[in-house]
């Protein structure tokens, strides 16, 4: 488990070092990257939740910014920050795992990950930096490193924390009305709903797939 991890580490350190010495792309990398991170949690083996987001956001960079260049983050986490931390995605996260009747435990055994590991501003600074980096192959890498992460995991269910990212992981669309998604890709359950910012429209329509798909 994890010799195939470091792979993927190796993998992202090789990118990051092409990126930050590509001299075309000194002025995009100041401007959009906000840093690197593959885990959010501990990486641990066949839990029963493993959570994608669409990309680390900068908070830490924007507490730690004027000491730090960016945030580099290959490794796992000691503990998950979704059980501790008060940012308002994992207060959302940890509601809706009580509003679904699912365990704390649960939640701190569970692991954490982004489909891009590329932490930004905002979701237009992502397509943007993404749209520079294209010579660099980040999309294509991007989806090999998260299906292989997925693989290494080997989760029961996957929530994918908001529409696009449901959409780009699973290969499919769903409508705009729609507030809940559910899958089986790749031999996965995947779960998926809709969010405004950080907060989890109808959290209990969110919660009932959960309750239904757990029974």
């Amino acid at each position: 488990m994890e010799k195939s991890y470091n792979e993927i580490k190796l993998e992202v350190e090789d990118f990051l070092n092409k990126f930050e010495n590509d001299e075309n792309l000194k002025k995009v990398a100041k401007k959009y990257f906000r840093g690197i991170q593959i885990l959010f949690t501990p990486l641990i083996h066949n839990p029963k939740f493993m959570f994608i987001g669409i990309n680390p956001g900068a908070g830490y960079y924007n507490n730690e910014g004027k000491k730090i260049n960016n945030v580099k983050r290959f490794s796992p986490m000691q503990n998950s920050e979704y059980v501790g931390q008060e940012y308002r995605l994992a207060k959302e996260t940890r509601k809706l795992f009580e509003l679904a009747g699912i365990s704390k435990m649960e939640l701190k055994n569970s692991v954490k990950s982004n489909y891009y590991f590329l932490a930004t501003k905002n979701t237009n600074d992502l397509l943007k930096l993404i749209k520079e980096l294209e010579k660099h192959e980040i999309e294509k890498l991007s989806e090999k490193w998260i299906y292989k992460l997925v693989e290494i995991v080997k989760p029961e269910y996957i929530i994918c924390e908001g529409k696009t990212v449901f959409e780009k992981f699973t290969k499919s669309n769903v409508s705009q009305d729609e507030e809940v998604y559910f899958k089986e890709f790749r031999n996965l359950k995947v779960i998926g709903y809709k969010r405004k910012f950080s907060y989890i429209v109808n959290k209990e329509k969110v919660a009932k797939l959960l309750k239904d798909k757990l029974a």
